[in-house]
């Protein structure tokens, strides 16, 4: 039986989870040739994070458990015969390409010795133990030791639920927008790592130091954005070898902005290991600098696939069991 705890994200990670995307194979029946190889290239290259995220997490003593996918699999299972597409709503994912279990982080929570997960994360996990379901976004929910810190922007009703889930917790309405762990790490006791995206921490964190990341995450690439999100009605038609829109999409991605963010975004989507030592997803002299005057260690572990995806390191793990209890003191 599985063992869970967890009360704040800076106590010493001993086991947690790595997802999975497809692989290779998935994209075998598309098409286009131009858009089945660069869509293979990122499967690829993907997995091969993946792995090298395993391979320091293990190295630094954490267990890490993966969700199995189905190896028969295509991306064809998914598309509307109707239509001949694969829309939002049969993908059901920002990317327009049928969800796997990447980010767990996006549905599984853990407080305390208590784990919330979605039905589907469940299953996909094997989660059978002290185990509730129901549907949320777990990164609008922070855990600071008695304290919970809600994002209740754009869920109103998210803090009532969580106070039912964990009544003996403090709960702290928030109204930033968005998954958090975009916004802001607590990287440990008394101090945040921040983007501009939010500016205000005297109410939820009195007193901490603040280190904002100039220009930073989605901020800094917002044509891609825009790119990204502007042909969604004519992109995804795999059975199709004339796919022009999507062509043009994958390869730009893998052309022009793939080296562009991975040379030089820097994320707050990080891991923290323990107090002392933090997982990135590449070099910034600023919060190299940064972290060497607390003495932090900042391991880069590259997600390069990161903003295809809309994941991060945080993201792509989800921790099941950190050393330590709920004694951690905000001043609220």
């Amino acid at each position: 039986m599985t063992q869970y705890n967890f009360n704040a994200p800076w106590h010493p990670l001993l086991h947690c989870v790595v997802g999975s995307s497809y692989p290779v194979e998935f994209y075998r029946d598309i098409k286009n040739s131009k858009v089945r190889e660069s869509l293979q290239q990122i499967a690829f290259e993907t997995e091969e994070d993946y792995h090298n995220l395993i391979q320091i997490l293990t190295r630094l003593g954490v267990k890490v458990d993966r969700p199995s996918i189905d190896p028969t699999a295509s991306i064809m299972d998914y598309v509307d015969k109707s239509t001949g597409r694969i829309d939002y709503d049969t993908a059901r994912s920002f990317t327009l390409i049928p969800r796997p279990p990447m980010q767990p982080r996006d549905s599984i929570l853990v407080v305390g010795n208590k784990l919330l997960a979605t039905q589907s994360e469940a299953d996909c996990f094997g989660f059978q133990h002290n185990t509730a379901h129901f549907e949320f976004d777990a990164p609008l929910i922070t855990v600071i030791g008695q304290h919970l810190i809600v994002d209740c922007r754009d869920h109103p009703g998210l803090a009532d639920h969580v106070k039912k889930q964990f009544p003996d917790r403090h709960v702290v309405p928030v109204h930033i927008g968005g998954h958090n762990d975009a916004v802001f790490c607590p990287v440990r006791p008394g101090m945040i790592v921040s983007t501009y995206h939010h500016d205000n921490y005297a109410e939820t964190f009195p007193g901490w130091e603040v280190k904002y990341i100039e220009n930073q995450s989605w901020n800094a690439i917002p044509d891609w954005r825009q790119f990204k999100h502007s042909n969604v009605d004519k992109w995804w038609t795999p059975d199709k070898n004339d796919n022009v829109e999507f062509a043009d999409f994958v390869d730009t991605w893998l052309s022009n902005w793939m080296g562009h963010v991975q040379e030089t975004v820097f994320d707050v989507n990080m891991l923290q290991i323990t107090e002392s030592v933090v997982l990135v997803n590449n070099y910034n002299r600023d919060m190299f600098d940064f972290f060497k005057q607390r003495h932090i260690e900042p391991i880069i572990a590259p997600f390069r696939h990161r903003f295809f995806w809309d994941g991060g390191i945080h993201c792509i793990t989800a921790d099941l069991y950190r050393q330590g209890e709920s004694d951690v003191f905000l001043a609220l």
